[in-house]
C-alpha cells in the first residue's frame, strides 16, 4: 500500500526519528511491543481502577501493537456506565484486550491493586477521584483507591501506558524510574499533598459543546462518557467537526476503529454517545467568526482544535467558559499538554495565537530524509506532508481529556480555576499550573445547567 498522510501511523513518526529507521522498521518495532496488565480482586470494587484499566486497554492497543494482555479475576462486575449488561471481562475483550491465565515473567507489567515486582519491569497504578499516579516501589498505596468519578483513573491509565511506551520503545528509557503523579483538584500542589485529595463530587454538567472531534475531542468524549450520570438522557452534546475519519486517526483517536474509516467524525462520536443514552446534535461545518451560541445551547465550550487560527474566534461565540488544550508535536514534546481557560484570562486567544504563521509548517527533517530514501512508492509532496505531521498518541489524548474534564467538574464543585496548565507526562512531577486571578470559580458554570451526582 502506498504511504500517505492519511494512512501513516502517527506514533511511528517518533520511532523513525528516535531510531533513524525506515517506516517499515518503525512499524515492526511497534508490532514487537506488548504490555501486560495484572489485576487483583481490588479491580472488582474500585471504579477509578476500572477506569484506569479500560483506558490502559484502549490506549495500549494503539501503541503496543504486539498485544495488550490482562490477568484478572473472572466475572468482574462492571462499575462504569457501559451499554448492555456485560461483565467487565467481556467489555475488555471487546475493547481489544487478550485475557490470559498467567503472565509471562520476562515482560513489563502494569499492576492494578498489586505492588510492583522487585525489579524495574513493572509499575503500579494508583488513583481515586482526584489523584492519579504510578508507583515504582513496593510501598503502601498513599491514599484510599476509592471514588465514584473515573477522571483520575483515566489519567493514571494513560500515564502508565505513556511511561511504559517511552521506556520500552527506547524513546526515554528512564521514564519508569520513579513514582510520580498529579492532583486534578490542585495540579499546582504535589499530588500527595494533604490538600490535593479534593472533595466528593456532587454536581456534573448537563450540556457540552465539543469543538473539534479529532484526537483531543474524542478524548474529551471518552472522559465524559465514563462519568456516572444517573440519567444520561438528560445530558446533551453539540458535536462540531467537518472531517471524516482516515486510517491515520486510528492510532490516536480513542473512539476510532478501522471499520470507521470514511465516516464523519461527528457521526461516529454521536453513535458512541447515543449508544450510552446521551442526546446529541451535530453540525458539520467549520467553527469560525460566524459561529454563535444561541438559546439553550451549552454555555461551556470544550476546544480540541489542532490549528492556531481556529482558536482565534473562541471568545466571540458567546461561551461563558471555554476550556481548550493543545499537545506537542515532535519526539521531545508529543507528550506535552497545555491547557487554557477563557474568557477573562490575562491573555486572549488572539494575543496568544494571533501571530502564529500557519503557512510555515514545522518539518521534521530527520523523518523527511528517511522517507525520501524509503523503498515505498512515495514521491513529490507526500514525504513533506508526512514529515510535517505531529507525533500523536492516544495515551496523551486520554490524559489531556482528563485535565480538561477535571477543570469543568472542578468549576461546578467549588474548586479553583486555572488559567493555564502545562504538563509534560514524562516529567509529570513538574506540572506548571497558573491559577486564574479570580481564584475559585464563581458564575462561569451557572447558566450551563447541572445534574446531581448524589
Amino acid at each position: 500500500m502506498k504511504l500517505s498522510e492519511d494512512t501513516f501511523n502517527r506514533l511511528s513518526l517518533g520511532i523513525i526519528e528516535k531510531q533513524n529507521c525506515s517506516p517499515e522498521d518503525a512499524m515492526q518495532k511497534l508490532e514487537s511491543l506488548s504490555i501486560y496488565l495484572v489485576c487483583s480482586d481490588k479491580i472488582k470494587s474500585s471504579l477509578p481502577l476500572q477506569a484506569a484499566l479500560i483506558t490502559s486497554v484502549n490506549t495500549g492497543k494503539r501503541a503496543f501493537l504486539g498485544g495488550v494482555y490482562i490477568q484478572m479475576p473472572s466475572d468482574t462486575p462492571c462499575l462504569l456506565p457501559w451499554p448492555q449488561a456485560q461483565t467487565f471481562n467481556e467489555i475488555l475483550l471487546n475493547a481489544g484486550a487478550i485475557i490470559t491465565e498467567k503472565t509471562p515473567q520476562d515482560c513489563f507489567k502494569i499492576m492494578f491493586g498489586l505492588p510492583v515486582d522487585n525489579d524495574d519491569k513493572s509499575l503500579q497504578i494508583v488513583c481515586n477521584n482526584w489523584q492519579a499516579g504510578v508507583l515504582t516501589e513496593n510501598i503502601e498505596v498513599p491514599f484510599t483507591e476509592s471514588g465514584n468519578i473515573p477522571t483520575a483513573g483515566i489519567f493514571s491509565g494513560g500515564l502508565a501506558i505513556c511511561l511504559s511506551f517511552l521506556k520500552l520503545s527506547g524513546i526515554n528509557i528512564s521514564s519508569c524510574d520513579k513514582s510520580v503523579g498529579i492532583s486534578l483538584w490542585r495540579p499546582d500542589l504535589h499530588w500527595l499533598d494533604a490538600n490535593a485529595c479534593g472533595p466528593k463530587i456532587t454536581l456534573l454538567p448537563n450540556k457540552f459543546w465539543l469543538l473539534g472531534l479529532g484526537h483531543l475531542g474524542q478524548a474529551y468524549i471518552w472522559n465524559i462518557g465514563l462519568l456516572p450520570f444517573k440519567a444520561p438522557n438528560e445530558i446533551t452534546f453539540l458535536l462540531q467537526d467537518y472531517d471524516r475519519i482516515v486510517e491515520a486517526n486510528v492510532s490516536a483517536g480513542l473512539l476510532c476503529e478501522k471499520n470507521d474509516i470514511g465516516v464523519y467524525k461527528t457521526r461516529k462520536c454521536s453513535s458512541w454517545l447515543e449508544t450510552r443514552g446521551f442526546n446529541t446534535v451535530i453540525t458539520e461545518r467549520k467553527f469560525d467568526e460566524h459561529t454563535k451560541r444561541i438559546n439553550e445551547e451549552s454555555f461551556v465550550g470544550l476546544c480540541g482544535f489542532d490549528s492556531a487560527s481556529s482558536r482565534l474566534n473562541l471568545e466571540n461565540a458567546g461561551f461563558d467558559l471555554i476550556v481548550e488544550s493543545a499537545l506537542g508535536s515532535n519526539l521531545a514534546t508529543f507528550d506535552n499538554i497545555i491547557l487554557h481557560t477563557f474568557p477573562a484570562a490575562s491573555k486572549s486567544p488572539k494575543e496568544i495565537w494571533g501571530d502564529v504563521d500557519e503557512t510555515s509548517h514545522e518539518i521534521n527533517y530527520t523523518v523527511l530524509e528517511i522517507l525520501k530514501k524509503s523503498d515505498n512508492d512515495i514521491c513529490g509532496i507526500v514525504p513533506i506532508s508526512i514529515a510535517g505531521k505531529a507525533v500523536s498518541a492516544s495515551f496523551v489524548g486520554a490524559c489531556s481529556g482528563a485535565l480538561v474534564i477535571a477543570e469543568v467538574i472542578r468549576g461546578l464543585n467549588g474548586g479553583m480555576r486555572y488559567e493555564k496548565i502545562v504538563a509534560h507526562l514524562r516529567t509529570i512531577d513538574d506540572v506548571k499550573a497558573i491559577q486564574h486571578l479570580k481564584g475559585k470559580y464563581t458564575i462561569e458554570m451557572s447558566k450551563n445547567g447541572f445534574v446531581s451526582n448524589e
